[in-house]
């Protein structure tokens, strides 16, 4: 007897087994080196990016199709579970792979994964396929998590188990109506995807997909070498038989959909459902019906989804949603293409909670969910947008038009402020939110954030402060329209500063400064203070004097300079900047010491009267003593 080596597992096993028939672990470990991200296959055409992980019999790759714009594949590579000295079971483990790639290129459902390619090299056999994104529902009612560390499972509402059980059953349908029926013998938790975007849930891994009169065969070659074709828990009873039937896999979605809604893992107590009665009495007789050891008296796919239909209150059984006009809604599709044709109706029926009350009429929960998390606050449209988008993804989004497609605001002088009208239409549908930003800060948009309704036109201000442009004559900038939905627009904006009347008024402006100057320091006694600076130069701190004006000459043009020349970085720029900064800053170099001279004049004189008041009081003091 082997033992799994799984630790969560422990399964005994048969001494021929090569899986564990509880947990489909491969009961010898094989080697596996997953190629690098980078790896290049086929030429060039595939192009990997991750190893997804490995199972008993195939490994699985992300991909990217390089013919086919990067558009991401998943690649799945046949290991070596096979006793590699038995070159008989090495052929039939390849011919197992060919017919799963086989299967799935004559198959054509919205349930089941499409194909690509199937392809060899390098002495190893691989199917490209196509990529869901999303996660399995194994991770729904697991208990640990990646790391392996204990979690509580998910529940999933009942609703949504079984909805995804009744579009597994149209899968199911469509494999049994082949010519030559298909049964894919492991329909499991693990195996069930739940797309991202979409919600709906796809059937993957037909490795041990086989038609009837293919199965019959390839069980008489491989009994007693190899387990079971399925998983222990969720395998029907005639697949421990080497026997099967469409039926077998109706068993295994009745036991999945049992785990599902009792967290209850049939892999515990195989062919026992001891919690069915837990649930609803409807659903489970249709479970009961469905999990029946003889196949005779099983229910078909078509059968089984019927049943959970009748449960679930179909669509058609129930009242439609009518707007004033008349025009009434019978299906989630329907809702959304009216809404969107009456959209200032259905924007008050989504505030009213109208339609959260239909969705619970129909059973449809998961819908209300989503009706009450996007209750209009303070933006109605913006709620309804992301509402109908929420129940069809595929939703047209809307088309922004606008003009004019340039912005030229021509010839501009410094200081004077210039204007320009954009015009954005939404010739689409539903609602467009956008938002406005400018590549320069010179470059203003008032609003920069609108709303604009189907057919609705929003006039936005563009504005040019002409106080920040640099000094130079022309200037560019984008201005760019960023919706929520839907591509970029950038617009072109440009503008032409005048040189010459900025150089005459930059000049006027460092003259008048220098005569404002001049003036206030002759109305303050400018020649006394020239003769005090006179005298201080003769007198011993003169030196110390002349090395702080330097200073303080050197260090007003540099400030001036270091400020002006992000406005101006050209060379002419500079030489603008030394030609309006040097009168400034010889000005302050030697306002700042007479400044300082008459600060210490003021302070001289009050010391010396302190000083004067004090010996006068001391000596009438004295006096009047002796």
């Amino acid at each position: 007897m082997l033992r799994c080596p799984e630790p969560d597992c422990g399964h005994i096993n048969r001494p021929s087994a090569r899986f564990c028939e509880k947990c489909g672990r491969p009961l010898r470990d094989q080697p596996w080196s997953p190629l690098p991200g980078g790896h290049l296959m086929r030429g060039g055409a595939y192009r990997i990016l991750e190893p997804l992980g490995k199972g008993g019999m195939g490994a699985l790759y992300l991909a990217a199709d390089t013919g086919a714009f990067g558009r991401k594949c998943v690649i799945k590579e046949l290991l070596d579970y096979y006793d590699p000295t038995d070159p008989d079971e090495a052929q039939q483990a390849k011919a197992r792979f060919e017919t799963e790639a086989r299967l799935l290129a004559e198959l054509s459902h919205p349930g089941i994964p499409r194909i690509y390619s199937y392809f060899s090299e390098g002495g190893r056999h691989y199917i490209v396929m196509e990529y869901i994104e999303g996660e399995t529902l194994e991770q729904a009612v697991s208990h640990v998590d990646p790391l392996g560390r204990p979690v509580a499972a998910r529940p999933l509402p009942t609703e949504d188990v079984v909805r995804h059980a009744i579009r597994i059953c149209r899968v199911l349908e469509y494999l049994a109506a082949q010519a030559t029926p298909v049964v894919h013998h492991d329909v499991k938790p693990a195996n069930l995807i739940v797309e991202q975007i979409s919600g709906d849930v796809r059937l993957v891994d037909f490795g041990t997909a086989r038609s009837r009169t293919r199965w019959a065969t390839q069980a008489r070659l491989e009994r007693g070498k190899s387990t079971i074709f399925g998983t222990e828990g969720y395998a029907a009873p005639e697949q421990y038989q080497g026997g099967s039937d469409p039926r077998s896999d109706v068993y295994a979605l009745a036991a999945t959909v049992y785990h599902l809604l009792t967290d209850d893992d049939p892999a515990d107590h195989p062919f026992r459902y001891p919690k069915l009665d837990r649930l609803p009495q409807p659903l489970a007789y249709a479970l009961s019906r469905a999990l029946h050891l003889e196949v005779g008296r099983r229910s078909t796919a078509q059968e089984f989804r019927q049943a959970l239909e009748n449960w679930l209150i179909p669509e058609d059984k129930t009242q439609p949603f009518v707007f004033r006009s008349g025009a009434a809604a019978l299906t989630t599709g329907e809702l959304v293409n009216l809404a969107d044709q009456h959209w200032f109706e259905a924007r008050h029926h989504l505030a009213a909670g109208d339609f959260s009350r239909w969705f619970r009429d129909r059973n449809r929960h998961d819908l209300v969910a989503k009706a009450r998390s996007l209750q209009p606050d303070e933006n109605a449209d913006a709620a309804l947008e992301s509402f109908l988008r929420r129940l069809d993804p595929r939703l047209a989004s809307p088309r922004l038009a606008i003009n004019p497609g340039i912005l030229d605001f021509g010839p501009v002088t410094r200081n004077a402020r210039s204007s320009r009208t954009l015009v954005l239409r939404n010739e689409g549908r539903g609602y467009a939110e956008v938002a406005l930003q400018a590549s320069v800060p010179w470059l203003t948009i008032l609003p920069s954030r609108i709303g604009c309704l189907a057919g609705e036109e929003v006039r936005v201000s563009v504005q040019i402060e002409s106080g920040s442009l640099p000094l130079r004559r022309d200037h560019q900038a984008v201005l760019t329209c960023i919706p929520v939905r839907g591509p970029r627009i950038s617009i072109p904006v440009s503008a032409e500063l005048s040189l010459g009347r900025e150089t005459l008024r930059r000049v006027a402006g460092g003259l008048r400064l220098l005569a404002r100057s001049a003036q206030a320091g002759a109305r303050r006694g400018f020649s006394g203070w020239v003769r005090a600076f006179r005298s201080l130069i003769g007198s011993r701190v003169g030196v110390w004097l002349l090395v702080a004006e330097a200073l303080v000459l050197a260090v007003s043009i540099i400030a001036l300079w270091w400020t002006w020349q992000e406005t101006m970085p050209d060379v002419a720029d500079l030489l603008w900047t030394l030609l309006v900064s040097l009168p400034v800053a010889l000005v302050i170099a030697c306002l700042l010491p007479g400044l300082i001279l008459v600060a210490g004049a003021a302070a001289w004189e009050v010391v010396k009267s302190v000083v004067s008041r004090i010996g006068r009081n001391a000596t009438a003091r004295v006096r009047s003593k002796s």
